[in-house]
């Protein structure tokens, strides 16, 4: 019997992919006062969702909006208690851009990683993410104020915040592409 083993190409392949991986994770990134200050932002505004929840409890309708129309009208209609939903989304795509923001060597970047390069990419990556959660949080906000209202969302809140994400996301990618 022959116990002679091949090895494919995908597993060449598979395998010098994980040790680029490895050889990448020694870089530390540490928080910049900025990236803190922007974190703080994030987590005021999730803290601030859940308190605007509590101390409206009483006063939301047993019946709230849960769907918006792209004019911003309401189109579907959920119980009261529906509205906790969206702080578990909130808190749960928070968490993981953050871990996310931890690996920024498993990204998909559009240019060559170098060691002259590495840092200032990987410190685009952690802030284009944590824009995003910031950004992210603040439209669940506003979805979170308007549920408790009971009101329509102004018709240029998704067109903004569409806006504001593809603006970010296109602002960091060059800057990445230019390091």
């Amino acid at each position: 019997m022959n116990n002679v083993v091949s090895v494919t190409d995908d597993e060449r392949l598979c395998t010098i992919c994980i040790l680029l991986v490895r050889e990448n994770l020694t870089m530390e990134l540490k928080y910049t006062k900025f990236q803190i200050a922007l974190e703080t932002i994030g987590l005021l505004l999730l803290v601030g969702m859940i308190i605007l929840i509590y101390t409206r409890w009483n006063q939301i309708p047993q019946q709230i909006p849960m769907h918006y129309n792209a004019i911003g009208e309401i189109d579907n209609w959920g119980s009261k208690e529906d509205i906790l939903f969206l702080p578990v989304v909130s808190i749960l795509l928070y968490a993981f851009l953050t871990a996310l923001s931890f690996f920024p060597q498993i990204q998909n970047i559009p240019i060559l990683i170098t060691d002259e390069n590495k840092e200032s990419v990987y410190h685009n990556i952690k802030n284009l993410y944590i824009f995003l959660k910031i950004e992210i949080v603040m439209l669940l906000f506003l979805f979170v104020y308007y549920i408790t209202i009971a009101q329509p969302l102004p018709i240029a809140v998704i067109p903004i915040f569409i806006i504001i994400l593809l603006g970010t996301s296109i602002f960091f990618i060059v800057r990445i592409i230019r390091s």
